[in-house]
């Protein structure tokens, strides 16, 4: 069952309190009813220490998290939450991107950090100590990234202000592929709900915010400049280009206006007069507002490139980009390693899985060349690749929907418990599609009324070769994203603050593992060729490991850099390099992928061992998935427990 919005309400959360504190018996059973019946005030007591330490934790929890949600309207937009918890009115908002917005971030981590840190962790057990390891380790993090006065502040583990639920540890405000030019968007687009005439305009008041969001995301990154922190010139030049592309059609026909315009059609009782004057009043907003916001931050972004450079390792910014470096590592689950460790790991990595694929691809005939040249010559067979065009962009569409449906069959062997939520495939949108991924995933609502959606980029048809598609839908949908997103959603033990962080090591790390899970499904039996495809998205991950470190801990070269990762895994140039310009722009995050899904095979390998018959996949699957995102030492220390709790 999909868990409602009043779970998280303040007042059913100051009704617990008040009942705990006060001792009243017709709240419940337990210890805490026969306590006697005076106040906390009159006892001296704050209404926390009133409370057992999983109560105390259960309200810091619940507090921080409508904090949150208060100062960041998009993250509240994205997870479909009330106004009881987001404030009235928060469609209208957006949130702050200057120098205020990150002040007040780097208080509200170092407060919350020190109020969880009154609670007694050893009195905790089950999901609440997960669910506290978690959000300790949250803003422990965060804490750590704020000591980097560049980029904007970090409100506990979330990524800079109001940037949405996923942590990211870009250095920089804007880039080609992150920011609020890019995020904004989307997020209205995607997320912003239009179902009755209050959410039309909220959304339009949403546009004219536009302007004051980009005023202070320039305030940033003009004061980032003036302290030598600038992208690599590609990077600045990229996210140009993306802004060109996002403000180069006539404002009426703009996206965003097109968006509002299709969604406008399916309101109850809206006239298509009201829908005109509604779509007009947003095409006025796009125009006075929004263009020339994005004219403006184009402008500033452009008086970069001076002192931009082309030198693509954050090592560029001196001993302080050296140690933003490792404190990224540390953050994507590198587990205390250097860049010279996670370098020789990747090449390992490599080796290992180049080997493989040799095997595989003489059992199908292709016995010549390198491993990369033949998975070349696979990719361009002429069976291969649909059409580049909208009746093979359908049909390749048509494939990952039957695939989704292939796992969903199987899945009940596989998992005890499977997500309620709906996952779609939509193509990504032709203004973003030129600095896009080739796929991504992007959550539901809690409430159920916003399905998942898999995101296929569609630009050209060559860059998702048919032998590719199956692991990238067993990536970003099912069971990969989709499966994790989705029960983290729908597990009601967790609080809602932590649907508002992710830890790329974990998410990422479990997509990974999941792409091979899927071949132990049975999905690549029969399929020699789609499993090559599963190895050259694994040796691509591994691939990471190398060229990231390469980039920003050895000193390659942008050119170094792709000319290893094409010969390495047969990738097209032309998609690789949006990779490692990806790279360049948000160091440490690539490694995240593989270091999660070498942790999570270790650790079911550790529980195989030690359980021996006992040992059930689903079990294990459930363990790892429904207690939530976590980093990896969280997540060991679970499963540690429940293997425990198993031979006990």
């Amino acid at each position: 069952m999909k868990r409602s919005q009043q779970n998280f309400s303040r007042s059913a959360s100051y009704a617990a309190i008040s009942c705990a504190a006060l001792g009243l018996a017709a709240c419940g059973g337990g210890d805490d009813a026969a306590a006697p019946e005076v106040s906390a005030a009159e006892a001296g007591q704050t209404v926390e220490e009133a409370l057992s330490p999983a109560d105390a934790f259960a309200d810091i929890a619940a507090r921080h998290g409508e904090e949150m949600l208060v100062v960041s309207p998009e993250l509240a937009t994205g997870l479909g939450v009330s106004e009881d918890l987001a404030g009235e009115g928060y469609l209208t908002r957006l949130g702050g991107y200057g120098f205020a917005a990150s002040q007040r971030a780097r208080e509200m981590n170092d407060r919350f950090l020190q109020e969880l840190r009154s609670i007694d962790k050893t009195s905790l057990s089950g999901d609440t100590l997960v669910s506290y390891e978690v959000l300790y380790d949250a803003y422990r993090i965060a804490a750590r990234r704020n000591q980097f006065a560049f980029g904007g502040a970090s409100e506990f583990g979330a990524g800079r202000p109001n940037s949405g639920a996923s942590w990211a540890a870009t250095p920089y405000m804007v880039t080609q592929l992150t920011g609020p030019h890019l995020q904004l968007p989307r997020m209205l687009q995607t997320q912003h709900p239009i179902e009755t005439p209050a959410h039309i305009e909220a959304y339009i008041a949403r546009l004219g915010e536009m302007g004051r969001v980009f005023d202070e995301v320039i305030e940033t990154v003009t004061a980032d400049a003036g302290v030598g922190v600038t992208p690599p010139d590609f990077v600045v030049n990229g996210a140009i280009n993306t802004i060109r592309g996002l403000t180069e059609v006539d404002p009426g026909e703009h996206p965003l206006v097109a968006t509002l315009k299709e969604k406008m059609a399916a309101v109850d009782g809206l006239t298509a007069e009201e829908q005109g004057a509604y779509a007009a009043e947003a095409a006025e907003n796009v125009e006075a507002v929004v263009y020339p916001a994005y004219a403006r931050l184009a402008a500033a972004l452009e008086g970069l490139a001076p002192q931009a450079g082309f030198d693509a390792g954050i090592w560029r910014l001196g001993a302080e980009g050296e140690a933003y470096y490792q404190f990224t590592l540390d953050a994507y689950g590198g587990g205390g390693r250097t860049g010279e460790e996670i370098h020789e790991l990747g090449l390992r990595e490599v080796a290992r899985i180049t080997a493989e694929m040799d095997g595989l691809l003489k059992s199908i005939g292709l016995e010549n060349g390198s491993v990369a040249e033949r998975m070349e010559t696979l990719a361009q067979r002429e069976d291969n690749t649909y059409p580049n065009t909208d009746e093979g962009k359908e049909a390749l569409l048509a494939l990952l929907r039957e695939q989704v449906g292939e796992v969903n069959a199987v899945a009940p062997d596989w998992f005890g418990k499977l997500p309620a939520t709906e996952v779609e495939v939509r193509r990504i949108p032709v203004y973003e599609q030129d600095s896009a991924p080739g796929g991504y995933y992007s959550a539901g609502a809690l409430d159920g009324s916003r399905p998942g959606i898999y995101w296929i980029n569609l630009k050209d048809t060559a860059d998702n070769p048919i032998h590719s598609l199956r692991t990238l839908t067993h990536h970003e949908a099912v069971p990969g994203h989709h499966f994790q997103i989705s029960l983290q959603q729908e597990q009601e033990s967790i609080p809602l603050i932590r649907n508002m962080l992710s830890y790329s090591e974990y998410v990422e790390g479990w997509a990974l593992y999941a792409e091979k899970l899927a071949k132990e499904m049975g999905m690549y039996d029969g399929r020699p060729e789609e499993d090559l495809g599963r190895l050259q998205a694994e040796i691509f991950r591994a691939a990471r490991l190398v060229v990231d470190s390469g980039i920003h801990a050895k000193r390659w070269t942008r050119g170094q850099a792709i000319d290893y990762m094409v010969s390495a895994t047969g990738e097209t140039r032309a998609s690789v390099t949006r990779e490692i310009e990806r790279y360049s722009a948000i160091p440490g995050q690539a490694c995240a992928y593989k270091l999660g899904m070498l942790k999570m095979e270790a650790l079911r390998a550790h529980a195989e061992a030690e359980l021996g018959e006992a040992f059930d996949i689903r079990e294990f699957h459930d363990e790892v998935l429904l207690a939530g995102a976590a980093p990896l030492g969280v997540l060991e220390a679970k499963i540690d427990r429940w293997i425990a709790s198993k031979q006990g």
